[in-house]
């Protein structure tokens, strides 16, 4: 008999029960039973070994931080009690037939798992965290999870184009990573241009060396020690006013631009302080002056994207529903006088298209009058296409597709995200789940898997989705299901959660099956370990 599952992180913080001030709980994978508070040095059901570990979600100790730039990260905290939510999990095994011993343990085995009931499969947003029971984090449905904050909640970020390698699955991994902060007075701002590496697989935490030599070898196996702590290396610019979204030019990773709250739209080159984490020397000079400063728009906004095929060109829109072509010229940018105009409420988001015809010239773009418009640079007075009511509530996020550019993905405040194929508009979205409780905050196409994606919202959860998977019922047929199991779509692959209001979630490029999330606890970077 073998088991099918897929895995979920669920943290107290989305259960109803707030997260202990020094633990780090949570619990793992589809079939969840809720048990009682079990002794830390307790061992599972089937007297399987476990020991406590020390969590490598922090990636640098707090003193070491505090003495570069104030930058403040999670101290290393301990992991409570490991338990294999099943209770056993049974692989196929040959048997020869050979001796009635082997038969009567087989015989007796099946009887055992007969008196055993369903377990209860735990709902986030739905079930409650009892007292005296507690969610357990199970290492292995990550091959990596590491978290970090700053001083300043980044409610923006954009992972950096790096010559490292493409497709790198070895351990560990390196990351660069920019972001704004949104600080508590307006002069203590900043852009944060970091490296993330020793980023070594955790999948191992909590097994004994011993058996760690008994699994096979990966070929993304880790070739250094994996006690090691990940480290952050990192350089500050000063930033006028928080940041409200940063976004990197594809072509040239380091010139990156920035949607202040005070409605300016500015462009850095941060060459100098990119270089710098791979280099030994005095940091660059934090404060340093745009290269480029916008202030047309009436107010401040969120929605801004480089074009990924025209070199400098971007689009930027604000809350007062306008949207700004910013052209490369000589010595910087030129913006257009006649913004588009046709969005009724504040413009959410935009992006240009990525694949297909139109790309380099077509973007579209989302707004809190419910509607999403595809526009051509080429015309301006209207758009080309139109959807004027793609979601019920304000539409909040999209994301072209980046090997079918005929797809859209979107995600409303009603917590809904949506796929539509352009070509068919009239036919409605072709794909729509509703599963989250709260506003989807951000939306990602994966990079090379053409069915999946990863959404965000502001209930704590990161969700990660194959639209290709189909429930069978034939196989199903006669298979009891857990309690709770139904809460579960057989597309939703993986449930990462423990972050506060999380604002922004992208897959790696570079780094297949890798997702970095941003909230206003800090970051996570994380792999699961079915992806």
């Amino acid at each position: 008999l073998k088991k099918t599952f897929f895995r979920l992180l669920l943290y107290p913080a989305s259960c109803g029960v707030q997260r202990p001030s020094e633990e780090f709980v949570s619990c793992t994978v589809s079939l969840i039973e809720m048990s009682g508070k079990r002794d830390r040095n307790a061992s599972t059901d089937q007297g399987a070994k476990r020991t406590d570990v020390d969590s490598k979600l922090g990636f640098l100790p707090r003193s070491h931080v505090e003495a570069k730039n104030n930058v403040e990260f999670g101290d290393e905290k301990d992991i409570g009690p490991f338990e294999d939510p099943f209770g056993d999990v049974i692989e196929d095994e040959e048997v020869d037939g050979n001796g009635d011993e082997d038969g009567d343990e087989e015989e007796g085995r099946d009887e055992d798992m007969e008196d055993v009931e369903p377990k209860k499969v735990f709902r986030p947003g739905i079930d409650r965290v009892e007292d005296g029971e507690e969610l357990d984090y199970d290492p292995t449905a990550y091959d990596m999870l590491h978290r970090a904050t700053v001083e300043w909640p980044c409610l923006s970020f954009d992972i950096l184009q790096d010559t490292l390698g493409a497709a790198r699955k070895k351990f560990p991994h390196t990351a660069y990573v920019v972001a704004g902060t949104q600080a508590d007075e307006h002069d203590r701002n900043r852009i944060y241009v970091m490296k993330w590496h020793k980023l070594h697989k955790t999948k191992h935490d909590g097994i004994d060396e011993e058996d760690r030599e008994d699994e096979s070898d990966d070929e993304d196996e880790d070739e250094e020690g994996t006690d090691d702590d990940a480290i952050l290396d990192f350089r500050v610019i000063a930033h006028p006013g928080g940041v409200n979204r940063i976004r990197s030019m594809k072509q040239l990773p380091f010139v990156v631009a920035t949607w202040a709250d005070t409605g300016r739209v500015q462009v850095w080159d941060l060459q100098a302080h990119l270089e710098r984490l791979d280099k030994q020397g005095a940091p660059p000079n934090p404060k340093v002056d745009p290269i480029y400063t916008f202030e047309g728009h009436s107010g401040e906004g969120f929605a801004m994207d480089f074009n990924p095929s025209v070199t400098g060109k971007f689009v930027t829109g604000d809350c007062k529903r306008f949207i700004y072509l910013h052209n490369p010229s000589e010595g910087g940018w030129t913006p257009d006088d006649t913004p588009f105009s046709e969005h009724k409420k504040s413009v959410e988001d935009v992006q240009w298209k990525k694949e297909g015809e139109g790309t380099g010239d077509v973007f579209a773009s989302c707004s809190v009058d419910r509607s999403v418009r595809f526009w051509d640079v080429r015309r301006k007075k209207k758009s080309v296409l139109k959807i004027e009511d793609a979601h019920p509530a304000d539409v909040n996020v999209l994301s072209w597709h980046p090997l079918d550019g005929k797809l859209l993905l979107t995600g409303g405040d009603e917590g809904a995200f949506k796929v539509f194929d352009v070509r068919n508009l009239e036919a409605g979205a072709m794909a729509h789940f509703k599963w989250h409780n709260a506003p989807i905050t951000s939306v990602d196409w994966h990079p090379a898997d053409e069915a999946a994606l990863a959404v965000s919202a502001a209930d704590g959860m990161v969700s990660l989705w194959d639209l290709s998977v189909e429930e069978d019922d034939e196989v199903l047929a006669g298979q009891a299901k857990p309690e709770g199991a139904e809460h579960y779509p057989p597309q939703l692959l993986f449930l990462h959660q423990g972050q506060t209001d999380v604002k922004e979630v992208k897959w790696h490029q570079l780094i297949p099956g890798c997702v970095v999330s941003t909230a206003l606890d800090g970051f996570n970077i994380f792999k699961p370990s079915n992806l």
